[in-house]
């Protein structure tokens, strides 16, 4: 049974908002389905592709616990970004594996807080209990000890393959047999990002109940807004999605504006204007065709050099012989 962890990691209750909108996105509840469907086909394996910046620490802490506790194997699959809070579902994996083009993160857990000195003490201690929470499900994974693993988190620590394999975060690296070389980026954005919580509650109230359209929570699989009339009614709401869409898509094509190579036009091209690729994909592709222009290269200079090993060898001059030529041109002049 394959589960995606994919988008921002959300609560149950604003799932169905992304689900509406098509937008990528992982809850609870989404992973318990699947879960509760591999065991009804009695599957006895999860196979888990994380691609997410994070998000709800508390939903992934639920998350995690479900894969957990699943009676069987669990192997993960970090194939783009595992950051924040989608690297501690990450950690649920028997065998957690990281493609070569793929980034771990893990940092202190946030919040934002209003009020006196009081609620600001009781919130900057409610983090960093959290922050020792998330350090087991870390602890558990890599044997590193707590003090270690919160000055990881404190300093924000992003990781390749290679550096989440020797820190112990993950199993193996994926196509490890098959890359001479790895492409990373220090500082990538994420992949997807949460609807802001604005948005959220005002699509929230509007879908809720709207006196126009008399659509409710319970009625949304009946009655169904198209485009033309959510621009209508909501033009705020629709712009700002608008908008986010536009960031996310010069983001995608800036992030792989900075993977291309000369050579690569015709990969980078199609990935930007055609297939809408991630730039992880597409550095997985640059890596690919880099290969095969190495090995046919390769090929090219053994054939090449054949027409030189059909050339017999003849004994080279000895000083005598010289020595003699030289007399007879002498003898001549």
């Amino acid at each position: 049974m394959k589960i995606e962890i994919k988008g921002p990691i959300i609560n149950d209750a604003d799932q169905w908002i992304y689900d509406y909108f098509a937008i990528p996105a992982t809850s609870p509840g989404k992973v318990n389905t699947a879960i509760d469907r591999a065991l009804r086909n009695q599957d006895g394996e999860l196979l888990v592709v994380v691609n997410s910046g994070g998000g709800s620490v508390f939903s992934a802490a639920e998350i995690y616990t479900a894969l957990k506790s699943f009676n069987g194997k669990v192997k993960v699959q970090i194939v783009g970004m595992a950051a924040s809070a989608a690297s501690v579902i990450s950690m649920a994996g028997q065998h957690v594996e990281m493609s070569p083009v793929a980034q771990l993160m893990i940092h202190n857990a946030s919040t934002g807080a209003w009020g006196d000195y009081n609620e600001m003490d009781a919130t900057s201690e409610f983090l960093q209990k959290v922050n020792q929470t998330i350090t087991n499900a870390y602890r558990a994974k890599t044997s590193k000890t707590e003090v270690e693993l919160l000055q990881m988190m404190n300093r924000t620590t992003w990781m390749t393959a290679s550096e989440a394999k020797e820190n112990g975060f993950i199993d193996a690296i994926m196509f490890e047999n098959e890359l001479d070389a790895v492409a990373s980026i220090e500082h990538p954005s994420l992949v997807e990002g949460a609807i802001p919580k604005s948005v959220l509650d005002q699509l929230r109230q509007q879908l809720k109940v709207d006196p126009v359209n008399s659509i409710t929570q319970n009625e949304r699989g009946s009655q169904k807004m198209d485009l033309e009339t959510l621009k209508n009614e909501h033009p705020e709401l629709v712009n700002q999605i608008e908008k986010a869409a536009v960031n996310n898509e010069r983001q995608r094509i800036q992030d792989i504006e900075n993977i291309s190579q000369p050579g690569t036009e015709t990969i980078v091209n199609k990935a930007k204007f055609e297939t809408g690729a991630s730039a992880a994909d597409t550095a997985m592709e640059i890596l690919k065709a880099q290969k095969e222009q190495t090995q046919q290269q390769l090929q090219n200079r053994i054939a090449d050099a054949k027409p030189l090993n059909q050339i017999e060898a003849s004994e080279a001059p000895t000083p005598n012989q010289d020595a003699e030529v030289d007399n007879l041109i002498d003898g001549i002049l």
